[in-house]
């Protein structure tokens, strides 16, 4: 298989992004940040990603400046991940590749709705895929919206967790 061209040089800012946001991994990873995951097991777990995947990805993560590590507990040492100001500017794409996902990526009817129902927390409305909320019309942000997961979503969440 042909080596990978290295795009974290290049002036293409879409190419320089790929180079993290272009693994499925990190962005399952940042999903479950999002979503208040933040121990190592927890996100594994969630995710159905090994933990050598896992470990690697958060620890290139960290590199570059998207999650930082805080120990919780000494003995035996163990560490949650917390995004940064840098990671918590990547909700708006990640919330952008759920909406696209939510028009596009299933057969009509597949799961009778959205898979995630998301509510503006400051003032409570059903916000759908809007990126300003529908009721106040304030631009939605990285703590703006709680998730409400699907029956279906649910279901598949209990099961990946055995």
């Amino acid at each position: 298989m042909p080596k990978r061209t290295d795009l974290s040089d290049t002036f293409c800012p879409v190419g320089r992004s790929a180079e993290l946001l272009g693994d499925r991994a990190v962005l399952l990873i940042l999903r479950d940040l999002f979503f208040g995951r933040r121990r190592f097991e927890a996100i594994a777990a969630n995710t159905g990603l090994g933990p050598q995947l896992v470990s690697a990805r958060l620890k290139l993560m960290e590199k570059q400046g998207v999650v930082e590590r805080h120990a919780y507990q000494e003995r035996p040492p163990r560490h949650e991940y917390r995004l940064t100001a840098k990671g918590k500017d990547l909700f708006d794409v990640l919330y952008a590749m759920r909406n696209w996902a939510e028009r596009w990526a299933y057969e009509d009817g597949e799961i009778g709705g959205p898979a995630m129902r998301y509510v503006h927390r400051a003032c409570g409305t059903d916000v759908g895929t809007s990126t300003v909320c529908p009721g106040c019309g304030e631009p939605l942000r990285y703590g703006d919206l709680k998730g409400e997961p699907s029956e279906a979503l649910r279901a598949e969440q209990a099961a990946r967790a055995g």
